[in-house]
């Protein structure tokens, strides 16, 4: 039997929006140059930052995993890019700059059953309707990605379009994503400005007896109250015990006593643009070793930044950072780093917290005005390794805009020093 096609013309779009009309018709129209220059006829975006980049289109109802939003942006500019959501979520779509959107059916039950197979005829129909049965698709694929459908959809949309050869979509949507609009780093540049008032905020309250929780609620609290959007990774951890828990999340059973080096990493979103950063403090004076330790690695953070500027590569980055701590003495530490992989110091930062490109050993990407990168090289305890047997790891992180003759750092030491805050 014919599926049903349910196509809705909207009569009002980019109520709400994520972006700006004339935002959303720069992103579109690179993206159609990417898929030109890739030989990819379409892109079918199942990732909520991926749909929201491209379409404009955020609601809350992405918290729940079986609405399954879903966009489709042709190569062609004669044929429209649609958004695909649920039968009665249709209004939210009009968050979206896209015009068309394509309706499925929920089965009997509504979200507290199965999916059913509504969702993999609307996909299989539209791309034949768009003459698109035997093109060649790029989606979410590779390992920088979280596609929004299960498993059992997306197998199903491959085997109702067995003519359609599929690609991962990362060579096109990181080669437009990476490149930040003045809207985007605005966004940025306060996630980042309330981030640090909150980390702030948290080290000015650090005392004894408080737990790493306590803290992380005082800093939650600050970046709230300044206009923060959503905190997805805020990690605390406080040495000796958990000086190598890193990304790790704040305790109340971890209570802090005189000489805890407390590790901060993280921060909040403003308008979904994360802020990603690290800062340290110390109940009382560190150690020597621990001073020591610290100051390399910040020593290697500078020489990274340093080394930001228009036409340079990452690699050139990553062996700022590592050349310092040879000079330091610790060779060996850098080589075993690099035999076992850990060979990365950083990250593109946006509305993903690490987006590609990442800073790393050999990487020709070259740097371009309007990328966005977290740079963070490490240290380990007197050079140690195994770094897993090793009693502490230092690194400091910042948020680093490129600009066109040089770099500005958005994690600025006028709000919170980069030194080891001492209380």
């Amino acid at each position: 039997m014919p599926y049903n096609l349910k196509v809705t013309r909207q009569k009002q779009s980019g109520f709400f929006a994520d972006c700006s009309r004339q935002e959303f018709e720069r992103r579109l129209g690179r993206l159609r140059e990417e898929m030109e220059r890739s030989g990819v006829d379409g892109l079918l975006l199942t990732q909520q930052t991926n749909v929201r980049y491209a379409t404009g289109f955020y609601e809350v109802g992405w918290i729940v995993p079986a609405y399954f939003y879903m966009a489709f942006i042709p190569g062609k500019e004669d044929l429209p890019p649609a958004v695909f959501c649920p039968e009665g979520c249709q209004i939210q779509a009009e968050a979206a700059w896209v015009e068309t959107v394509i309706r499925w059916d929920f089965p009997v039950g509504f979200y507290t059953g199965s999916v059913g197979d509504s969702l993999v005829q609307a996909a299989a129909s539209w791309l034949r309707k768009l003459g698109l049965s035997r093109a060649r698709v790029a989606t979410e694929l590779s390992a920088h990605f979280r596609m929004g459908l299960s498993v059992e959809c997306f197998d199903g949309i491959r085997a109702a379009l067995p003519g359609v050869g599929w690609v991962d979509c990362g060579e096109i949507m990181w080669a437009v994503r990476r490149i930040k609009s003045p809207e985007e780093v605005r966004r940025l540049r306060e996630a980042c400005r309330i981030s640090c008032l909150g980390v702030r905020a948290g080290f000015e309250a650090m005392s004894e007896g408080m737990t790493e929780r306590d803290i992380a609620n005082v800093m939650s609290a600050r970046m709230h109250a300044e206009g923060g959007s959503q905190i997805h990774f805020l990690a605390l951890y406080a040495g000796p015990d958990r000086a190598l828990w890193a990304d790790s999340t704040p305790r109340r059973e971890m209570v802090l006593g005189q000489g805890s080096l407390l590790q901060f990493d993280g921060g909040c979103t403003y308008d979904g643009y994360f802020a990603d950063f690290k800062r340290f403090a110390c109940l009382g004076e560190p150690t020597a070793d621990q001073r020591r330790g610290f100051e390399i690695a910040k020593a290697s953070e500078e020489a990274a930044i340093e080394a930001v500027k228009p036409g340079a590569n990452l690699g050139e980055v990553y062996e700022a950072s590592q050349q310092v701590i040879r000079d330091a003495g610790y060779p060996d530490f850098v080589d075993w780093c690099q035999s076992v992989g850990w060979s990365g110091i950083g990250h593109s930062l946006g509305l993903d917290i690490h987006e590609m490109p990442g800073i790393s050993i050999g990487s020709r990407t070259r740097i371009e005005p309007g990328m966005v990168l977290c740079i963070e090289p490490f240290f380990y305890h007197r050079g140690g390794y195994p770094l897993w047997e090793v009693s502490n790891k230092y690194g400091l992180e910042d948020v680093v805009l490129v600009t066109e003759t040089g770099h500005e750092i958005l994690t600025p030491e006028s709000i919170i020093s980069r030194d080891i805050w001492m209380a």
